[in-house]
């Protein structure tokens, strides 16, 4: 382990020894002290507080006090207990308010961690490759957890993320292969690249919709606690995921925001969603649809037929889109060449993209509502490609496409 400070290895082997009492060594350079379980504490560069530097390789158990000399140990310091490899146990002091980049990097026989609430943030790398860890309990002080803060803690079961979080760093948890649940709070409003990359075991996540994303494949639940949005492509890929609970809150589920979650076999859309991306249930293999008319639908209770998602065979002819639909899905109609005349209720708000692509036999295209109505309908790249119908009968005139 490398020194950190102006002590060298030799003083530090001397500071083992001087009581604590006695244990105020004055150098030219500054001021250094050995605590009683032989830490070595710098002052600050104000002298106002002190900071955690070093610590012997081969001590087991270490208690960071609250103060020393009549003012507070503020700061764990970068690398401090770096390769403690003989480390299982460590009392964080009430007056610390930060653990610094690496402070506890490889200390692979450390096992639980309390972070006090004074601590306001966990550096980079704090924790990276304690590889004994089972447990972390983080104190409702902390704000952020910083880029790989908790990687490669390959027994980590068990972390609770207290409410005054508000960013998890890149790769914060990665490789935590033990890791099987976790709860992000609402407080939290950004989850970096790749946070749980190799979780391999993870199966269950609980968060709210801004946050939810980069996924590992492990996981079979997903709980939406809050939020107005669920971001494009937020559990795209996850080919385990059999349930999505989405809350009331959410107006916007965005693109392929659900594509390629092929075990997925049911979802609820609230009745609060206004808008639906491209692609939003692309690939999803297992759902299971409420079928009418030729068309397959999904919804929630209230309304099943909330949004047309596909046909179920594209040698469907006329149709009557479902009075109470609201979304037409990207490619619903894609290559549909037998199709002849639709008609497409007034409830409608969107039609995705090449929801009509090469449906080469449409010629009749029938609106329930005002041409005011069709214009403020939104409608996606390429929606009639290749259609031969020029304009939409509306119940007050046509409209030119």
């Amino acid at each position: 382990m490398s020194g950190v400070g102006i002590l060298t290895k030799w003083t530090r082997k001397i500071c083992a020894f001087v009581l604590a009492a006695a244990s105020v060594v004055s150098f030219g350079l500054g001021l250094t002290a050995c605590a009683e379980n032989v830490l070595t504490l710098e002052l600050s560069a104000d002298k106002s507080y002190y900071i955690v530097t070093d610590c012997p390789e081969d001590k087991t158990e270490v208690v960071i006090p609250d103060t020393y000399n009549g003012k507070p140990v503020k700061e764990i310091g970068n690398y401090a207990f770096e390769n403690c490899s003989s480390l299982t146990s460590v009392v964080i002091g009430d007056g610390v308010t930060s653990i610094a980049d690496y402070a506890f990097l490889a200390c692979s026989s450390l096992t639980s961690v309390t972070i006090p609430n004074s601590v306001t943030s966990i550096g980079n790398d704090a924790f990276e490759n304690c590889s004994s860890l089972t447990s972390v309990t983080i104190g409702n002080g902390v704000t952020s957890i910083g880029n790989n803060a908790f990687e490669d803690c390959s027994s980590l079961t068990s972390i609770t993320i207290p409410d005054s979080v508000t960013s998890i760093g890149n790769n914060a948890f990665e490789d935590c292969s033990s890791l099987t649940s976790i709860t992000i709070p609402d407080s939290v409003t950004s989850i970096a690249y790749a946070a749980f990359f190799g979780c391999s075991s993870l199966t269950s996540i609980t968060c709210p919709a801004a946050v939810c994303g980069n996924l590992p494949d492990s996981i079979k639940t997903v709980v939406i606690t809050s939020g107005d949005s669920i971001g494009d492509y937020a559990v795209s890929g996850c080919s385990s995921l059999t349930s999505i609970t989405i809350p009331d809150s959410v107006t916007n589920i965005g693109s392929s925001a659900f594509s390629g979650c092929s075990s997925l076999t049911s979802i609820t859309i609230p009745d609060s969603v206004t808008s639906i991306g491209e692609f939003a249930f692309s690939n999803c293999s297992s759902l299971k649809y409420n079928e009418k008319g030729g068309l397959k639908y999904l919804g929630n209770k209230n309304n099943p037929y909330l949004y047309l998602a596909d046909t179920v065979s594209t040698d469907i002819k006329n149709v009557e889109i479902d009075k109470d639909c609201r979304f037409i899905g990207a490619s619903a109609f894609y290559y549909c060449d037998s199709l002849t005349s639709i008609t497409i209720p007034d409830g409608v708000t969107s039609i995705g993209n090449y929801a009509f692509y090469s449906c080469d036999s449409l010629t009749s295209i029938q609106f329930a509502g005002t041409k005011e109505q069709w214009n403020k309908i939104s409608k996606g790249e390429g929606w009639k490609n290749n259609v031969p119908a020029t304009y939409v009968q509306c119940t007050d005139g046509t409209v030119s496409i």
